[in-house]
């Protein structure tokens, strides 16, 4: 078999392979708290349950639904930016998708061709660092530091990378860390990004799961050209096996998307996007369930400190990130918590190789269950 050998530089992705270690330990009947996969437990919404199963039965939407989305899905998106930030966005700057997931992937070849150079966090999301080498684009992976809240020194990018870079993509709040972007941050994103030219997109997928009165920023607030933000109603809405995201920005950034989506797959079904209207009109309802991740967090931070174990003080998303004790590796410090107390983490390196001597734990579960796991340590 002649083969893609970019594919095989790419290893199984680890949350499948957890899944199968943790499987394997229930079998055996080992207690396991699985603290993991960033998947929400709060209940969907009834009424967004309910819009969806209306659909169902709507004989009409059993045909291909438009590429870019519905003009109902994207109207609401309009509206929500404007009511959240004050942005004002017309129908050709938004593009629903089938999940984030598959908006970030299609980017790449939308602004990279092979053997280009694109700028992604040191520490984040491996889909954006694998996604690129599945693309044939190189990635110089911008470096994070605590000291400076997680957010990159644009000044410490060389700059031969800067002149060759077509694409960066940044995230917050932040997936692992938790750290909030400030309005300071983003105006200097957006002056790097005209000064060299590149395109830049922030995963803004965690944009709900914060305090409002500290956070309420998006990058678009600070200039839309070569400006992108991918949106997702996975985690505020606790909708992720629905598969329902956006990109929102620069239209003609969001038109080379698009080329990339109608040639490799199609447009969420018609009921999945119903369900997204429903969701951003409940939004207010919603948020007030989303309260209970700060009550998780101060939980688990009570513990980590009785426990000695350093963690960062994030503001943002729904997780948190801690130092691994000393005397332990990131492997085996990961392996003591899954053998001896049934939970488990992600190790940071799994993130990226600044994620060496980390782990992140996902506060997906009631805070008694939080605290029956941690308390084992």
């Amino acid at each position: 078999m002649k083969i893609n050998n970019r594919l095989d530089s790419i290893e199984e992705y680890h949350f499948k392979t957890i899944e199968t270690i943790k499987q394997k330990l229930i079998n055996e009947g080992k207690e396991i708290f699985d603290f993991g996969i960033g998947e929400p437990d709060i209940k969907t919404n009834e009424e967004i349950v309910q819009e969806i199963v209306r659909g169902f039965k709507n004989q009409g939407f059993n045909r291909y639904p438009p590429y870019e989305g519905s003009e109902e899905l994207k109207k609401s998106v309009i509206e929500y930016y404007k009511k959240t930030y004050n942005i004002s966005l017309e129908k050709d700057e938004v593009l629903i998708l089938i999940g984030s997931k598959e908006g970030i992937s299609n980017s790449f070849p939308a602004f990279c061709d092979v053997g280009d150079i694109s700028i992604v966090p040191a520490l984040g999301y491996p889909v954006y660092t694998i996604a690129s080498k599945l693309w044939g684009v190189k990635t110089y992976k911008m470096p994070l530091q605590k000291e400076k809240e997680y957010l990159p020194q644009y000044d410490l990018i060389p700059e031969a990378i800067v002149k060759k870079a077509k694409y960066m993509i940044l995230n917050y709040p932040n997936n692992p860390t938790g750290a909030i972007a400030t309005p300071e941050f983003y105006k200097e994103t957006v002056e790097f990004s005209k000064k060299n030219n590149i395109v830049v997109c922030n995963d803004n997928a965690y944009n709900e799961i914060v305090n409002k009165l500290e956070y309420n920023i998006s990058l678009l607030m600070y200039g839309k050209e070569n400006v992108i933000e991918f949106g997702s109603f996975s985690k505020t809405f606790s909708m992720t096996g629905f598969r329902l995201a956006y990109v929102v920005g620069d239209r003609d950034a969001i038109k080379r998307i698009l080329k990339i989506k109608s040639n490799v797959d199609s447009g969420q079904f018609i009921p999945i996007q119903l369900s997204g209207i429903k969701a951003l009109s409940v939004l207010d309802e919603v948020k007030k369930s989303l309260i209970t991740y700060k009550e998780r967090r101060e939980s688990l931070e009570n513990i980590m400190l009785a426990k000695k174990i350093e963690f960062f003080k994030g503001k943002g998303s729904f997780y948190m990130w801690c130092k691994v004790p000393e005397n332990y590796s990131t492997d085996e410090f990961c392996k003591e918590l899954l053998y001896k107390s049934g939970i488990v983490v992600t190790p940071g390196y799994v993130f990226g190789y600044q994620g060496y001597g980390y782990f992140r734990v996902a506060l997906t579960k009631e805070k008694d269950v939080i605290e029956k796991a941690f308390l084992r340590i």
